[in-house]
């Protein structure tokens, strides 16, 4: 069996959760005898490439494709489409496992049709919750959780308030769908005003190219059982998803033989992950500035693609000896480090698919206290082995953190219940299984 992964981007140039994801089940799908290889944009470039990473082969096909707006917008196809058929062509894989659109000049929907109609079979993972909402956050203006299903009206309104037309949001949808019906394609004039009279029609095109995508592939598979409910309320047939629940992608390196010693107080805490307003950094800044050094300890690890963020929040701890900025933490110390903290702080501002940083917590054997959002919900309990705190609420986790505090037997009762993540070889399992009755069903 000849499997391609085909993605964006690959290790070692880019290192999040979906690469890492990709690698994994590479590495695990090569133990089961599977031809694997991985399929990348070389971007900027008239040549194809080629590169090997820890026995995986990764094939770059040319893109010198120039970003402009009638790319990013879909009004024309990435100059290296015909490379990357060209190289389908050469390679003849059973299996096309697609992990992103990326649009532009990255993998896009023409990319899926391609493959479909030169009659190789078509999987697709999804990872994120964008394919469904126009904000990729699936939170209603910022404030409540969406219950996913695409609406013109609705998600023309949350839309029009994430891009900071708010005082316009209410009423500016009806205008654009009378222009819509009219005929007048107010997206050509390519101008901030012709996009926010063109709400409806990106909400027309948005539904259109997730139709496509689940009309072009023969698998969807999900890591959560909450975006499956959401995929079938937008109209995909349960029968073409499969659900391959999240694992950590891998080998442990945390020494089972140490023990670390954790004093009632101060509470240990960490945050883990990029310094990013996605990531919620600020929430918690914001809800333990009243804890002193003997309360409260909290070690910040991550680096970010946003200045401005990072020196805002480095701007509300500044001056607090209890709080600590330690910078980047290698993969191969990330479960071992985990240990020493007595919780996880996952502030989440958007409704994340599944975190990785559940599964590395929980190979640690430490709780987590997050925000009630979509993906963490499913895998942390209240009480049992985490704490939620209400979505981008700061006196609702500053509640879970002070319970914590004055109930100091918590965190070792949460930790009691914590179960290992399962092992990546699952995963493989799963997927394998999968790509055998797509072929021979």
């Amino acid at each position: 069996m000849k499997v391609l992964q085909v993605l964006s981007y690959f290790l070692p140039h880019q290192t999040a959760g979906t690469e890492v994801y990709t690698y994994a089940l590479s590495k695990n799908l090569k133990l089961l005898g599977v031809d694997v290889s991985v399929i990348i944009p070389n971007y900027g470039k008239n040549t194809t490439d080629q590169y090997e990473y820890d026995s995986i082969i990764v094939h770059q096909y040319p893109e010198p494709s120039l970003v402009d707006r009638a790319l990013i917008m879909g009004k024309r196809k990435p100059d290296g489409l015909k490379s990357f058929i060209d190289l389908l062509l050469e390679q003849k894989p059973d299996i096309l496992h697609f992990h992103e659109l990326a649009g532009s000049n990255g993998i896009s929907i023409n990319h899926v049709k391609a493959a479909k109609e030169l009659g190789f079979k078509v999987v697709m993972t999804f990872h994120l919750a964008g394919y469904t909402c126009m904000t990729g956050t699936l939170v209603y203006k910022g404030k409540k959780l969406c219950d996913g299903e695409i609406k013109k009206m609705t998600c023309s309104k949350c839309y029009l308030h994430y891009k900071r037309y708010e005082l316009i949001s209410s009423f500016l949808p009806t205008i654009s769908s009378l222009i819509n019906y009219s005929g007048i394609d107010t997206l050509s004039w390519q101008n901030k005003l012709g996009t926010a009279l063109g709400t409806i029609q990106l909400i027309d095109q948005k539904k259109l190219l997730f139709q496509n995508l689940v009309n072009n592939c023969d698998s969807l598979v999900v890591l959560t059982q909450w975006y499956k409910k959401i995929l079938v309320l937008n109209g995909v047939d349960p029968a073409k998803i499969t659900y391959i629940p999240q694992a950590l992608p891998y080998p442990s390196y945390c020494d089972k033989s140490k023990f670390y010693i954790k004093n009632d107080l101060p509470l240990r805490l960490m945050f883990l992950g990029r310094i990013s307003p996605f990531k919620g950094l600020h929430l918690l800044l914001d809800a333990i500035k009243e804890f002193n050094k003997n309360q409260i300890i909290l070690d910040i690890y991550g680096q970010t693609n946003d200045d401005a963020y990072e020196n805002q929040c480095r701007g509300l701890s500044k001056g607090k000896s209890n709080i600590r900025w330690m910078g980047i933490l290698p993969n191969d110390k990330v479960i071992s480090t985990m240990q020493t903290y007595d919780a996880l702080c996952l502030c989440s501002t958007f409704s994340e698919m599944s975190p990785l940083v559940i599964q590395e917590a929980f190979a640690a054997g430490i709780p987590i206290i997050a925000s009630h959002v979509y993906g963490n919900a499913e895998q942390i309990q209240h009480g049992v082995n985490g704490l939620l705190f209400k979505f981008n609420d700061v006196e609702s986790l500053r509640e879970q953190i002070q319970l914590c505090i004055d109930n100091p037997n918590l965190i070792r009762q949460m930790e009691q219940n914590i179960k290992p993540p399962a092992d990546f070889s699952e995963v493989a399992s799963a997927y394998y299984q999968l790509y055998q009755n797509l072929l021979y069903d």
